[in-house]
């Protein structure tokens, strides 16, 4: 993160040793508002930033390519239980500080009609180059989830899958989208055996940056 550099404050001390740490507000309309401020942990694709969450221990290289963490403020409009619509004023691409004067945008759209099926959409754009305010960054990461097989009391228990497709670029201030861009995809599937106790992932995917 190179956005420490423009400024006088050493940000990359100051948190060091903080993952996240906000403060927020709840608004108690459709199924909740929540108005959130500070260092937080960035958009839940398939990986979530605790290990807890997920099915594999080491997340996708297409992950690891992603932020993990956003410095700004985000707006969760819970429209029902089963759609929740997030907007973001962040500092930008995992970013301390902001690049250049103007902020990151974005947004995610956490869908899950069913117990079965879940879609999660993040899209963003920044101006993430230092010292370059006239390049943009836009980026969207999609995954869908799909539950296939739900028994408790078989020996496979339950099963699903996902796909996750990521693609981004950079345009402006002496680049194009041809030039620059960043293209993946993953895809897993995931058994459970024993009444969920043991479980087996097997996936893989692809990466062009």
């Amino acid at each position: 993160d190179a956005s420490p550099a423009r400024g006088q404050w050493k940000l990359e001390d100051a948190y060091r040793y903080i993952s996240e740490a906000y403060a927020g507000y709840h608004v108690d309309v459709l199924h909740g508002i929540n108005v959130q401020a500070g260092i937080f942990m960035s958009y839940v694709g398939l990986w979530s930033y605790y290990n807890y969450d997920n099915w594999t221990y080491q997340p996708s290289y297409v992950s690891s390519n992603t932020p993990w963490f956003f410095n700004g403020v985000r707006v969760q409009i819970f429209t029902s239980d089963k759609l929740k619509i997030e907007p973001w004023l962040v500092n930008g691409w995992q970013a301390y500080g902001k690049f250049n004067q103007a902020p990151g945008f974005g947004m995610q759209v956490a869908w899950r009609p069913t117990d079965w099926f879940a879609f999660v959409g993040n899209q963003y754009i920044g101006t993430d180059t230092l010292g370059n305010p006239d390049r943009r960054r836009v980026h969207t990461d999609d995954s869908v989830m799909v539950k296939y097989h739900d028994n408790r009391s078989a020996v496979l228990s339950r099963a699903a899958a996902s796909l996750t497709l990521d693609l981004g670029c950079e345009f402006g201030g002496g680049v194009s989208c041809g030039d620059q861009y960043f293209a993946g995809f993953m895809a897993y599937n995931r058994l459970w055996f024993w009444e969920n106790r043991i479980g087996l992932t097997v996936g893989g995917g692809a990466i062009t940056n």
